[in-house]
């Protein structure tokens, strides 16, 4: 048997490779490692369970890791990596291990395991991978030996288990969380840590096994040294947006002269200083539909306002008096009155501002499409969103395509960060519904002027830079913020999970 010294290098060794992203031309060396210590603890056990061969044979397959674990009063927990090995058809599946331990104790071990699956839903789990909680305590070992309880609880029914301990261990009244995840890098699943499809094969030696619904032709770019991201998103984004607008095709109209407030076209008022600053929580899930193209989705509420400032020289009030049919006094049932005699002779107004609350939801769809090759990638989303404010007194369509090119630095473990710079269009049209209610012409005191305007952004090309840091295949957050002058910028956050 080998000392706990060359044992313990091995762990080290083991974890160093479930703990960081591993090279396509080292994966094999790894995993014939595994498969060696596996056939290395099976015959070690045989010798004083010389039934564990027949066990391994009748049952659905076997599942074997090394563990090294510590433990201090409150908390404690470990780390390894191992194999499940199929009867049903032959395939291992590369895992990792970890352990969270919480109750009184102390201890420091380490250890090699093999757990019988004797069940399909056992090896179905193991395979696929599982969290699991359960509670008790840790076995007292003062040497090397092989431990002689052979039962070990991983969940309610019982999985036969074999352990081999290296070093001492002790602890008391633990309750502990078990989780297996598949080492998609050793198993060669075709998945990567990238958030796009990224090429970084060097070696014709690998053959993933692509086996998830989408992308449709996966297999096809990952025999072509293509790794791929998990295919389904959901992401919670807060989006905060201020920009300059310019007003165009105003229309007004009189309530008291046209009963049914109709409006018409006016070219004689003038607009300044007009911008709209909105922010929008938003709930988005896409999914890679093909390798290099992504489809996603949004809804959000959508809170802000949009300001508008403007003056008139008086034509407005003469155009509608000269153009109501109420005002004509050879137009049958005409009310003329001093009503009409006030507008034809107003002199207009003095600049006023307008505050218009944005107040609706946001509806987004658009696609991705984006590659990336030893880490470096390029992306283009593209999307339209509609807008529709509340009480209909505004609606917005908004066009934004924003290609990007950056890079993902890998950390430790499975994290990495990715930053990247870029440009954003985006067109914004905004159409806003109001009223202006007349505070200087005494006779038309509580009335007002009904008004419709369409508001466009006037910067519609801005630069970003943006970072996101990504905790493992399946969490990441981002944030990028874009700007263009002092008269728009734009800061965009998200939190994502990919399964």
């Amino acid at each position: 048997m080998r000392t706990p010294l060359l044992f313990t290098s091995c762990i080290a060794f083991f974890i160093t490779a479930c703990s960081s992203s591993i090279p396509y031309e080292e994966r094999e060396e790894i995993r014939q490692s595994i498969d060696d210590e596996s056939e290395q603890l099976i015959e070690e056990l045989a010798e004083v369970y010389p039934e564990i061969h027949a066990q391994l044979e009748e049952a659905e397959g076997y599942a074997t890791g090394v563990m090294s674990n510590i433990k201090v009063p409150l908390v404690g927990g470990g780390t390894g990596i191992g194999a499940v090995y199929s009867n049903v058809d032959d395939s291992t599946t590369y895992i990792d291990l970890y352990r969270y331990d919480v109750g009184a104790g102390l201890g420091l071990s380490s250890y090699r395991m093999i757990s019988i699956l004797d069940t399909p839903e056992n090896l179905e789990k193991f395979s696929k991978g599982f969290s699991e909680p359960s509670w008790g305590t840790d076995w007292n070992i003062s040497t090397s030996g092989i431990e002689t309880e052979k039962l070990y609880y991983l969940e309610d029914s019982e999985i036969p288990t074999y352990l081999v301990f290296e070093s001492s261990a002790s602890a008391v009244g633990s309750a502990r969380l078990m989780s297996v995840s598949v080492n998609e890098e050793l198993t060669e699943t075709g998945v990567g840590n990238a958030k796009f499809a990224n090429h970084e094969s060097t070696t014709e030696k690998s053959s993933p096994q692509w086996d998830r619904p989408l992308p449709f032709f996966a297999q096809d770019v990952v025999d072509k040294g293509f790794s791929l991201p998990l295919p389904f998103g959901i992401s919670i984004l807060y989006a905060e947006t201020k920009q300059d607008m310019t007003i165009t095709n105003l229309e007004a109209g009189m309530s008291f002269i046209d009963s049914e407030q109709t409006t018409v076209p006016i070219n004689s008022v003038t607009f300044d200083n007009n911008y709209s600053h909105s922010k929008t929580p938003q709930l988005k899930i896409d999914a890679w539909i093909f390798p290099f193209m992504n489809v996603f989705a949004t809804v959000g509420k959508v809170n802000g306002m949009a300001h508008v400032e403007f003056e008139s020289d008086g034509s407005v009030a003469n155009h509608i008096a000269d153009n109501s049919l109420r005002c004509n006094p050879l137009f049958p049932g005409a009310e003329p009155g001093k009503n009409c005699d006030a507008l034809s002779k107003a002199t207009g107004w003095g600049p006023k501002g307008l505050d218009v609350d944005l107040d609706g939801w946001n509806y987004t769809i658009g696609a991705t499409f984006a590659a990336g090759w030893n880490d470096y990638f390029l992306a283009i989303p593209a999307s339209v969103s509609y807008v529709d404010m509340k009480n209909a007194r505004a609606e917005e369509l908004v066009i934004s395509v924003s290609p990007r090119i950056g890079k993902q630095i890998p950390l430790k473990g499975m994290s990495s960060v990715d930053v990247y710079v870029g440009v954003s269009y985006l067109d914004s049209n905004l159409t806003i519904n109001g009223e202006h209610y007349i505070n200087n012409i005494p006779s038309l005191e509580g009335e007002h002027i009904d008004y419709k305007i369409e508001q466009e952004n006037i910067d519609k090309w801005m630069g970003l830079v943006g970072a996101s840091y990504n905790f493992n295949r399946s969490w990441a957050i981002q944030a990028e913020y874009g700007q263009n002058g002092s008269d728009k910028r734009q800061f965009v956050s998200s939190l994502t999970h990919r399964f």
